[in-house]
């Protein structure tokens, strides 16, 4: 680096919204650190409970027998490291679970979707014991009643508690949602 160049320590403060494609030739200041973006942070375990304790819809991914992958959306929350999934006993996911405990489960936070966090787990266990309560306990949390009213009263609950192995997260600031677009990418 030459003494005296001053760019490699500007920082950007605004940004200028233009209706023209940038022209190939500009230089643009980069982060110094290339894996990182501007307003990206890592999370801490405090924000990834944070996830749960929202109510955010957490996205849990199991495997068919067939191998392929069965996404469904699912009320959750995080205790202790364990993070307990309520359903009925005769669920697809529970069958998948059953057959393959490997588990992914993705969170997006509903006020700020650039907020996520992506979890790769396996099934610790399976059981039927408090589920009538924490049926009870997420539906307060969720619908805000403390009565989940679709339940079907043949539907033997079960509770689903998942070890995390790999955690992965993103936290952008809302005031970098406008990097997200840009009307000449296709």
């Amino acid at each position: 680096m030459q003494k005296g160049n001053d760019n490699s320590r500007r920082i950007i403060t605004s940004v200028e919204v233009v209706d023209v494609p940038p022209i190939e030739t500009e230089s643009y200041v980069t982060t110094s650190a290339p894996n990182e973006s501007a307003g990206v942070t890592q999370l801490t375990k405090e924000e990834v409970y944070q996830f749960f304790n929202g109510r955010n819809l957490a996205f849990l991914s199991t495997l068919s027998k067939d191998g392929s992958p069965h996404v469904t959306p699912v009320w959750a929350e995080m205790i202790d490291e364990f993070i307990l999934i309520n359903t009925f006993e005769t669920s697809a996911k529970n069958k998948h679970i059953t057959n393959d405990k490997r588990i992914a489960i993705s969170v997006v936070e509903q006020n700020n979707p650039f907020n996520m966090v992506s979890i790769k787990g396996r099934v610790i266990e399976q059981t039927t014991e408090g589920a009538d309560e924490h049926l009870k306990r997420l539906a307060k949390k969720y619908l805000g009643i403390g009565k989940y009213y679709y339940r079907k009263p043949n539907h033997k609950r079960i509770i689903i508690k998942i070890r995390p192995e790999k955690i992965m997260g993103l936290s952008i600031h809302p005031a970098f949602y406008f990097l997200a677009y840009s009307p000449w990418t296709k």
